[in-house]
């Protein structure tokens, strides 16, 4: 694992309290605010401006300097063919099939603990939690976790032509509002991120990810996503990941070559 995943140093706030009188009473705590302040910004549209983490991810998992709880890999891990994952055409199902054997015999190489992108969809998993900076023309959506960010662009209504458009690991993204409901549309992937990345499965550079986002508290954001793909799959494959709103986190530095356990001192991977 990385520096930042060994010691999940990043995105906590560590509080230095002095030392008290064992009959003084702790001093009162601010209640933590419910969701994002102003709730709604100056358009109308809702805020979501902050912090946010998985419930259950690795911020939920912290178990002090010594480090935390990670997952399990290897023979009886536990690990499992994602059950949301729709029928899968050939030569992918195949591929997908190999690569869930190798996993249950041990570890398989990961191109992300080599510190290369997660990509789409698999930064929106975000571990470690993600923040999002909202204007009128621009979304930015930063993971922590190997400093992943993408940007959903609000003032573009269509994207480029595929000639002039560069695949890339996030992929181009363009984004509008449909009452709360923000709807975003992702093209332009590389076809050699793979999704999953513990488990992995390539795909085709026809991938289309149609994400809604809502928000269903004033703390809680959803994100429903639609990978299109008719060279791998006979249904569009949907996942929702929701998010909890932190608002005593936020982000911080992450540098997957820095102690990278995952490599050797040639910067080779070691299984």
């Amino acid at each position: 694992m990385s520096k930042a995943a060994a010691f999940a140093t990043a995105a906590l706030i560590v509080l230095a309290v002095p030392s008290m009188p064992a009959f003084s009473e702790p001093a009162p705590q601010a209640a933590p605010a419910a969701g994002p302040n102003p709730a709604r910004l100056p358009d109308g549209k809702p805020n979501w401006t902050g912090f946010w983490v998985p419930p259950g991810g690795l911020m939920d998992s912290y178990r002090g300097p010594g480090g935390l709880d990670g997952y399990p890999i290897g023979p009886n891990s536990g690990i499992l063919k994602d059950p949301t994952l729709p029928e899968m055409k050939s030569p992918y199902k195949e591929q997908y099939e190999r690569a869930l054997q190798a996993l249950a015999k041990g570890p398989v190489p990961d191109k992300v603990a080599l510190c290369y992108p997660p990509g789409m969809p698999g930064m929106m998993g975000m571990i470690y939690g993600m923040e999002i900076l909202q204007t009128p023309r621009i979304i930015a959506v930063t993971s922590e976790w190997q400093a992943a960010s993408r940007r959903i662009w609000m003032d573009l209504k269509e994207h480029p032509p595929a000639e002039e458009l560069d695949d890339s690991y996030a992929g181009h993204s363009i984004g509008h509002w449909e009452g709360d409901v923000l709807v975003v549309d992702t093209v332009g992937l590389r076809a050699d991120v793979p999704f999953q990345h513990q488990v992995p499965y390539l795909h085709s550079t026809k991938t289309r990810i149609v994400e809604r986002f809502r928000q269903t508290a004033p703390d809680t954001l959803e994100d429903e996503l639609t990978v299109i793909d008719p060279d791998v799959f006979v249904k569009p494959w949907v996942k929702t990941y929701t998010y909890k709103y932190r608002p005593n986190l936020r982000l911080e530095e992450y540098v997957c070559l820095d102690n990278n356990l995952n490599v050797d001192a040639e910067g080779r991977q070691k299984f």
